[in-house]
This record gives structure tokens, C-alpha cells and sequence, in this order.
């Protein structure tokens, strides 16, 4: 097998990957990237092999999709196999639905999900047979360079910031060394196409032409060089100097583009995630505003559906379907205005306290949500102005609220999801033990959720935890055994608490109210918050802060202090000496004791786990019947490789040449006539091999060479010659092999007598039977 060919097969491997290999900073963990390698190098292998045997390019092609599609099916399809093959086709078509889901719902870095290991190693593994069809069976490499390209801009166009270059340069780098090797075999076949007259008129004659060659073959190559390094230069030092387009994400949470006049603009998308929303840490100013009374969390939009995915999506419900929530009774409230100006909030989502009681958005059309209070404008607003109410209703107004019946409240806000539904049952009956309101009840959630002896407010969640059969835990029981996360998280808990004693609860999303700049308070992006929203009789929609820490701001006074039977006697305020503010712990599994066990699992558990009976046994038989397929041929090129190697001199080099070429002759049906010559065995050759004139000229040149280094002087047999001569051995075995049946070609490379022969020597020696068999 030539070199460059392997060199073109390796190139091409390793420019998939390397292309690959970004897609990385797309997802939160890289365990799918060594089964990409693994796909990749199977590729390589089968086609390596099939372009020795045939010279059918679509046969090579379709046997490395169709190997190494059952080797990826194989793998993700084992529980459902009948006999190695998939039993059903319905669990692969889950992964591609759960890939999709997640790529929808993320934004970069996404969650590693078994349907997006799947999907991202079919895409490596068809990336790797791209490129190896283009690059080494297609002699193609200039072509290979879009898959690799199309690989990179996804990962380029996904990402939150610029590609650091050491994403770039690699695949670049590999991709101009596989145009090199491929063209430079080219130019040498050219410079190598002079008559057999010409190569038999003497030596100096034949080294004068070869000098020419290899001094075209230096100048070829260092131009190459240049004109690479010159490209990757300029490919790095452009996008310094040229402005950079936005970047797009794979699902928005709350996204950045460019607006016009390069302004920025900052828009939630309709769905917010539990486990990736609002962790921005971006500055961007959102809005700057200034308001006449207190300053409550801006609210964009309000959602009571909640997804068995684990998101929140908002939607809200038609007029028909619910009654907007009324404003609470003059006495009970405070009305303030507030004013907007830069404003860069995309449209139809605007900033505003909850509830709003009056807008005016300077000739902008806009609409309040009917079921959410929600305000949409039209077009982009910079500058509005709104009146709201600051609502501070008394302990004991919603104390005697009664059990909430309003016509704005829907099944929804009292839906729990099935996959967490025992936990959270459990859990807010633990927390809420002893509370008899629904007040007292909603407070003493709130303070279980803030009491940070208990949780950790953190942008890091941690290993998503599994259950006993490794699978991954839905976001709610998550939080439940993790005790960590942010305001989506704290929120969420909330919402399903609260639910679970029967209180209407909803999601509220916005911004925090921002820092003082002057006379005025700057939102950023980083601000963006999540809060609950719990319904009272009487009062609608009122907003709960289980967030701890200060950033997040002290809870609204009516849920602080408590009175009635069952109050809670503050919320906030510290506990009795010798008491905890965690309730006390019962026959029920504890606070600190979850009901739910989720190991969570190491990386040597997940070893362990893949290291089974069935695998291990699948891969030994692999690795041996890979190994009796191709014991022969290994053994052959060994030989050869080490015949070569104990040359002595280049006399010795020729011959070991010349016999590995009868040997594969012998292979592919052509043996040499019986007390012939050499010029008779030569004729023999280029009529039995029928080889054209190319083929023919390599011939003499092979012959020619072998003749001298037998008779002439030793000194005269240069080693531009051996060079040559192996070159040219390599030719005349790739065209005779090209006029041979499949069959004839298969059983050469699988049972090549070079091989075959060593084997039979070793037979004979253990077993005592004499010769060596041929």
C-alpha cells in the first residue's frame, strides 16, 4: 500500500476531527467526542482496506456507511437488538426527537442528553466519511474542504463569543497537508512520465532527468508552504480588523443581536429553561428609567405552563378562557409613574412593575395580555411611560382571603408535573406541616426556600444527578438533592409548593430594578430575574421572593410578618434559642433527607457500568476476528518492511524489491516463465498484466535498473534509482491489480503467499513436518 495513500487516509481522519472538535464548546461535557474518534478511525480503516481490494469508489463508499452505520446503530440501539441487528427503530427515533427538543430549548453550552451523544456522533461519524471519500478515494482534498468548513461555521455561528484559534488553525492546517500530499503525488506522476528510451540511455542521463524532478518537486512544495502560511495568516489577522457578525444561538433565553445604527437590543424568547435561562452575566444596559415611588422587580412576561421538558413556556390563555386579574382596591395600594427612555427591549415584550394601571407609549400601539396583565407593544418602543401600583395589603386582609375561586385562576396554575409530582407532594407537606392558611402556608415555602443553611444560590448546578438506573432526574427533583441554583430554580420550587397546598401559582419574568446612575437606574441584561407569583382573593396576582441573598432584595412586606392562627411570626425572623429554622423532623424522611435516591454517578461508575459481559465479549470478538482477517496481509507487509530494513546495501535493497513484486505477481495469477530471463520475464509481465504504455515504461525502468544492480559495479547503482525503483514497483502492482477480477484482488490482500508461506514455516517447526511449504 503506497504512503500517500495512507497519508491522505490519515489527513483525512484527522482533519474531521480536528473540524469536529470544536462542536465542543457547543455542549456542556465532551464524553461524545472519543466515540467520534473511534467512528472516525473505523472509517479510515474500511476504506484503507476496500481501496487496496477495489477500484470501485461508490463500493467503497457504500461499505463504510453501511459498516459503520451498524456499528453506530449497534451502539445506541442495545436493548432493543434481535440478533445484532435493531429490533426497533422506535428508540433511535427517540434520541433524534430528544436531540431536537434539546437543541431547541438550550442555549450553548447546551446539556449533553444520550439523544444528542447520539446525534452529534452520526454527524462526526458522516463528517469522517465525507471527508474520507473526498479527500483519499476521490483524490478530492480541494472538495473536502467544505464539510470541513460547513463544521466549523456551525460551531462559529452557535457559539456565545468568538472561536478562540486553536479551533481554526488545526483543520486548516491538516486540510493544506492533504492538498499538499495530493498534489505533490500528482506533479511527481508528471515528472516522472519521460520514455523508456529515455531512462535506458545511461545513468547519467536517467539522474539528470530525476535531478530535475525532485529540484520541480522543491519548488512545488515550498510554494505550497508559503501560500499556505500566507492564507491561515490572513484568515487570522482579518477578523481582528473587520467588525464581527452577532452571534446566533442554538435556542434563545435571552439573546443579543444588533439592532439598526449598530444599537443593541435585548429580547426573551417564549420558553424559559429550569436548568440554563437567565444566567447571563452580560452588562448591557436594557433600560434606564426613573420613577416617582418604590422600585419593584420589572416584570416582561407571566406563564402558568410548565412543560413534562422542564421549561417554561408562556402562554397565555385567551379572553374567553379567563378574566384579566382586577387591580386591588384603592385602599389596599399606591399608584407611582414611572418613566422609560432607551429602551432596547425587542418588541412585543416591554419592562414594567406588575400590576399596571395605566400606558402611554407616544402613538406605539400596544395591548395588555388579557389572562396576565402583560403589556405588548406593536413596534419598538424607546421611550413610555407607565403607572403602576405598589400593592401592600395587610396580613390580615389576606388572611381571611379564603381558598382562591376568581375566574382568572385556570387548571394550569395549579398543575404539577407527573415526574416530580411524589416529590413535591412530600416536600411541601414537610415544609407547610402545622400551617393552616393559605398565607401562612405560601410564607413559611418562601422561608424554607431562603434559609441558606439549608440552600445554596449558585449559577453553577452541578452534575445533573441520575436515578439507580443512571437516568437523569427531571429539573424539579434536581433542585430537590442538589439544594443549589438561582432565581429559576427558587422560583419554580415555589410555584410547585405552593401548588401542591392548592394555591394558585405562576412564573414571573423580568429584571431585577437595577443601580442608581444619577438620577436614574440603569437595568442591565444581567439583571434578568425570575419570581413567583402566588393568587389571593380580593388582591390577584402577588408577587414572593424565595431567591436568598441580597441581590435578589428583601421578600414584600405582606409576606414577612404573619398574624392568625398558624402564623408564622415573621418569615425572616431568627428562631427561638436552641431552635433551627428547618421544621422538625418527624417519622418522614427529613428536610435534609430527600425521599428521592440519586446517586450520583462518577466517571469511574460510568466506566463500570459500560464494562459488561456483553460488551467485553463483543469487543474481544471484534478484536479477533479483525485479527484472523488480517493476520496474512499484516504479516506480508511485515516481512516486506523488515526485508527491506536489513539491507546491507542498495544491491540488497533492489532485490528485496523486485521479490516482494514477483510475490504479489505470483498472487494476482502471473508467474514467472519457467528458465526465462529477465527481459523474458519482463514481456511476460507487460503482456499478461496489460499495461499501457505508462505501465509498460515503469516496466523497462524496473528491469533496467534490476539489470545494472546485478551486473554492473555496485557504485553505479545510485540511490535515486532505489528511490525510483520502488516507486515505480508500487505503480506497476497498483495497474496490474486494476486488470485483475474483485476476487482475484480480495484473495491477494487477504492471503497474500508472503504471509501465508512465514505461517507454514512457523507450523512446520512446532509440529516437525519438514519444508516450508512453498
Amino acid at each position: 500500500m503506497s504512503p500517500r495513500r495512507w497519508r491522505s487516509t490519515v489527513l483525512g481522519a484527522l482533519a474531521a476531527l480536528a473540524a469536529t472538535y470544536p462542536v465542543t464548546s457547543l455542549f456542556t461535557s465532551t464524553e461524545w467526542f472519543p466515540q467520534v474518534v473511534v467512528f472516525t478511525a473505523l472509517t479510515a480503516t474500511v476504506g484503507l482496506v476496500l481501496r487496496g481490494i477495489t477500484r470501485s469508489r461508490l463500493t467503497v463508499l457504500a461499505a463504510q456507511v453501511l459498516v459503520v452505520g451498524y456499528v453506530v446503530v449497534w451502539r445506541f440501539s442495545q436493548d432493543q437488538q434481535a440478533w445484532y441487528l435493531p429490533e426497533t427503530w422506535d428508540g433511535l427515533g427517540a434520541l433524534v426527537a430528544e436531540a431536537y427538543d434539546t437543541i431547541q430549548r438550550y442555549s450553548a453550552p447546551a446539556p449533553l442528553t444520550p439523544g444528542v451523544t447520539f446525534c452529534l456522533v452520526v454527524i462526526g461519524a458522516a463528517l469522517a466519511i465525507t471527508v474520507d471519500a473526498m479527500a483519499a478515494t476521490w483524490h478530492a482534498p480541494a472538495a473536502a474542504g467544505l464539510p470541513l468548513l460547513t463544521a466549523y461555521l456551525i460551531t462559529a455561528a452557535n457559539g456565545s463569543e468568538a472561536l478562540e484559534p486553536r479551533y481554526f488553525v488545526p483543520p486548516v492546517v491538516i486540510w493544506l497537508a492533504m492538498l499538499h500530499t495530493t498534489e505533490r503525488g500528482r506533479f511527481r506522476r508528471w515528472s516522472t512520465t519521460s520514455s523508456v528510451g529515455e531512462e535506458d540511455t545511461g545513468v547519467d542521463g536517467s539522474v539528470g532527468v530525476q535531478e530535475h524532478a525532485r529540484e520541480a518537486q522543491r519548488s512545488f512544495s515550498g510554494g505550497a508552504v508559503r501560500l499556505g502560511l500566507v492564507g491561515l495568516v490572513l484568515a487570522l489577522v482579518v477578523p481582528v480588523v473587520v467588525p464581527h457578525l452577532p452571534p446566533r444561538y442554538l435556542a434563545e433565553g435571552l439573546g443579543r443581536s444588533v439592532g439598526p445604527g449598530g444599537a443593541g437590543t435585548v429580547g426573551f424568547n417564549d420558553t424559559l429553561d429550569l436548568t440554563q435561562s437567565l444566567k447571563d452575566t452580560d452588562q448591557t444596559p436594557v433600560l434606564r428609567y426613573s420613577t416617582t415611588g418604590p422600585r419593584p422587580p420589572l416584570r416582561v412576561f407571566a406563564t402558568a405552563t410548565y412543560t413534562s421538558h422542564g421549561e417554561w413556556v408562556a402562554q397565555g390563555r385567551d379572553a374567553s378562557a379567563g378574566a384579566a386579574s382586577p387591580l386591588p382596591p384603592a385602599a389596599d395600594r399606591k399608584d407611582y409613574t414611572m418613566t422609560v427612555r432607551e429602551n432596547t427591549l425587542r418588541p412585543p415584550r416591554v419592562a414594567a412593575p406588575y400590576p399596571v394601571v395605566g400606558v402611554s407609549m407616544d402613538g406605539v400601539p400596544w395591548r395588555r395580555d388579557p389572562s396576565t396583565g402583560d403589556i405588548r407593544v406593536a413596534r419598538p418602543v424607546s421611550t413610555y411611560r407607565v403607572t403602576y401600583a405598589d400593592v401592600a395589603p395587610l396580613p390580615s386582609q389576606l388572611e381571611q382571603a379564603g381558598p382562591p375561586d376568581g375566574a382568572e385562576v385556570g387548571p394550569e396554575d395549579l398543575a404539577i408535573p407527573e415526574a416530580a409530582r411524589r416529590t413535591v407532594i412530600s416536600w411541601s407537606d414537610q415544609v407547610t406541616a402545622g400551617k393552616t392558611t393559605e398565607l401562612d402556608k405560601a410564607i413559611a415555602i418562601q422561608d424554607h426556600l431562603r434559609d441558606t443553611s439549608i440552600y445554596t444560590y449558585s449559577l453553577d448546578l452541578g452534575k445533573q444527578p441520575r436515578d439507580q438506573q443512571g437516568r437523569p432526574l427531571d429539573p424539579i427533583t434536581s433542585f430537590r438533592l442538589t439544594r443549589r441554583g438561582y432565581c429559576t430554580q427558587f422560583a419554580t420550587a415555589m410555584i410547585m409548593l405552593a401548588r401542591a397546598q392548592g394555591i394558585p401559582a405562576r412564573l414571573a419574568v423580568g429584571f431585577l430594578p437595577g443601580e442608581q446612575e444619577g438620577q436614574e437606574y440603569v437595568v442591565r441584561a444581567s439583571d434578568a430575574h425570575a419570581w413567583p407569583e402566588l393568587y389571593f382573593n380580593g388582591f390577584g396576582w402577588l408577587r414572593f421572593e424565595p431567591t436568598p441573598g441580597a441581590r435578589s432584595g428583601a421578600p414584600p412586606p405582606y409576606t414577612v410578618v404573619a398574624s392568625g392562627p398558624g402564623a408564622t411570626g415573621g418569615g425572616q425572623q431568627a428562631p427561638e434559642p436552641g431552635q433551627s429554622s428547618a421544621p422538625a423532623q418527624t417519622g418522614r424522611p427529613g428536610l435534609d433527607q430527600p425521599d428521592v435516591v440519586a446517586p450520583v454517578l462518577t466517571p469511574w461508575d460510568e466506566i463500570r457500568a459500560a464494562v459488561t459481559v456483553r460488551n467485553v465479549l463483543f469487543v474481544v470478538g471484534l478484536l479477533v476476528a479483525l485479527l484472523a482477517v488480517f493476520v496474512m496481509p499484516l504479516t506480508a507487509a511485515t516481512v516486506r518492511r523488515r526485508r527491506r530494513h536489513r539491507a546491507a546495501n542498495r544491491q540488497d535493497l533492489v532485490e528485496a524489491d523486485w521479490d516482494a513484486l514477483t510475490a504479489h505477481l505470483r498472487d494476482l495469477g502471473i508467474d514467472p516463465p519457467e528458465g526465462g530471463t529477465l527481459r523474458t520475464w519482463r514481456d511476460r509481465l507487460i503482456r499478461d498484466g496489460h499495461l499501457d504504455s505508462a505501465g509498460a515504461g515503469a516496466v523497462h525502468r524496473v528491469t533496467a535498473t534490476l539489470e545494472r544492480s546485478r551486473y554492473d559495479r555496485p557504485e553505479r547503482t545510485t540511490p535515486e534509482q532505489t528511490a525510483a525503483l520502488h516507486d515505480d514497483i508500487r505503480s506497476i502492482r497498483r495497474n496490474v491489480g486494476r486488470t485483475r477480477a474483485w476476487s482475484v484482488r480480495l484473495r491477494a490482500f487477504l492471503w497474500p503467499e508472503a504471509g501465508v508461506s512465514v505461517w507454514r514455516r512457523l507450523t512446520n517447526r512446532f509440529t516437525g513436518g519438514g519444508g516450508d511449504g512453498g
